[in-house]
């Protein structure tokens, strides 16, 4: 059903809102037992709340959810999927870094003793970089 103009859109809401205010007013009258007990005496709360720090974990207590071998199973195999790969990466980027080094030996070995190319000193920029870059990884 869509609204055909602005008053029935009005017209909705205003319905809506007394429909939302009838079903908060009767919600409302329920919570007024408790506040009762709890003035006769009865400070104790109902026995389905429950109350006090002891009902939420901390961080330095264990999980009282039961490990499950399955999701450890996987974890454990993510890992050495993960593992790997980062070997295989830092193997390929070594097999790079002595393919540049022996470009680079080369390419001084041609070249003249009192002058060096730009892609000599481009080269050994790329060599520095990528020796930086297996550096670090091996420490992660």
């Amino acid at each position: 059903m869509q609204p055909k103009g602005i008053r029935e859109i009005v017209r909705v809401g205003m319905l809506s809102a007394a429909v939302l205010g009838a079903v908060l007013g009767t919600g409302l009258g329920l919570g007024n037992g408790i506040v009762e007990a709890q003035k006769n005496g009865n400070p104790k709360p109902p026995p389905t709340m429950q109350t006090g720090p002891a009902t939420l974990p901390t961080l330095d207590q264990p999980s009282m959810i039961p490990a499950d071998p399955m999701r450890a199973h996987i974890d454990e195999e993510r890992l050495k999927a993960m593992n790997d790969d980062r070997h295989k990466k830092l193997a390929l980027d070594v097999d790079r870094l002595l393919a540049l080094s022996n470009e680079l030996k080369s390419d001084l070995d041609k070249a003249n003793k009192d002058e060096l190319s730009v892609t000599v000193i481009r080269k050994a920029a790329e060599i520095e970089k990528l020796a930086h870059d297996v550096q670090s990884r091996m420490k992660n």
